[in-house]
């Protein structure tokens, strides 16, 4: 009888694993075509708030902001192709030559909201992607601890104008 190795199982059972999943990954070619846009997004999303972006969370933003807005993908395409047809330093370049109120611009203020406060959507459908992460933060990153209580930004109480119409 021979000694059992649990360090030889182990790797054994890790490269079934990973076998497994190579084959399954095949069988779903529709994940691997959804990830130059979430690159895309990421890249687009390190442009638009001026400096690095976490990909984790670049890709919990663009399903997010998918799954609230039909028409994003779209309209991300759009201003995917117009900056890099007019290829701007800066987003405030971009800002500049953008008109309020148009959809280039309402997409690129959509998901700089988004970033800054980590929530996307609107409402009660609103969906809290990042709270201590979220850029609002970052500039006292370092003299201030973000609250660890509470639903998210803007969660102290109710808006005032609110609370006016009910009382």
């Amino acid at each position: 009888m021979q000694p059992t190795n649990p360090a030889r199982r182990r790797l054994l059972k890790g490269m079934a694993a990973l076998s497994l999943s190579a084959c399954c990954v095949s069988f779903f070619p529709g994940a691997l075509a959804a990830q130059p846009a979430g690159a895309d997004f990421s890249e687009l999303s390190a442009f638009l708030v001026s400096r690095p972006v976490s990909a984790i969370l670049s890709q919990r933003y663009y399903a997010a902001l998918v799954r609230h807005y039909a028409d994003f993908p779209t309209h991300l395409t759009s201003l995917n192709d117009y900056l890099a047809a007019r290829q701007f330093a800066h987003v405030d370049d971009f800002l500049a030559a953008t008109p309020n109120g148009s959809p280039l611009f309402n997409t690129a203020s959509l998901i700089i909201g988004s970033w800054y406060t980590g929530v996307v959507g609107e409402g009660a459908k609103s969906e809290l992607i990042a709270y201590a992460e979220a850029m609002m933060y970052q500039p006292t990153k370092g003299f201030l601890v973000v609250p660890t209580y509470g639903g998210g930004p803007d969660s102290w109480g109710d808006n005032p104008e609110t609370a006016k119409k009910e009382g």
